[in-house]
């Protein structure tokens, strides 16, 4: 099934086209939002709030060309924006808790999540255009023409952005690792 018929099942509140657009972007957005918020849980919730927005304002939604996944990805990138924006709490806490939670052995969990950690810092110094870029290219798997059409950019400045920011991403991860050895 196509963007436009899915759209137009949707504004007919059809189930099974709700059931659809979850089988088909559900993994990917979640991927992409708890990329945003370093919350596994959190991605949760502003994902099926994601779904509830798009519910309400599908009848104000019209095909523009662009893929509807882009209007969806809209939607999760400002509640998750918002939640980061809202939520201050003491990032080494959360780093403990998630460590203590993934893995049956904490040193190995706390390693992985001190380095996951270490690029989410890396990645906030990056633009907000080149963050994007990157969690859209790499988590959310889209391709240069799907990014952009979601930024309203030309290819050519959607593969500039995606390499200043991997240049910028190495310069900073490298210096991480000299101040950390």
């Amino acid at each position: 099934m196509d963007d436009a018929e899915l759209v137009d099942r949707l504004k007919r509140y059809d189930a099974q086209a709700v059931s659809l657009i979850v089988e088909r972007y559900g993994a990917a957005l979640h991927r992409y939002v708890a990329a945003i918020v370093a919350d596994s849980h959190l991605a949760e919730d502003i994902v099926a709030e994601t779904y509830m927005r798009m519910l309400e304002r599908i009848g104000d939604y019209k095909m523009t060309g662009a893929p509807f996944r882009a209007w969806l990805y809209r939607i999760a990138h400002n509640l998750a924006v918002n939640a980061v924006t809202r939520d201050r709490s003491v990032p080494g806490d959360a780093l403990l808790a998630r460590s203590e939670a993934l893995s049956s052995n904490p040193a190995e969990a706390f390693e992985r999540e001190e380095l996951h950690e270490t690029l989410r810092r890396s990645l906030k110094t990056l633009t907000d255009e080149q963050q994007q870029v990157l969690l859209l290219r790499f988590v959310a798997g889209m391709s240069i023409a799907e990014v952009a059409q979601q930024l309203h950019r030309s290819e050519g400045a959607v593969k500039q952005l995606q390499l200043r920011a991997l240049r910028a991403l190495g310069r900073l991860l490298g210096a991480a690792e000299v101040s950390d050895g």
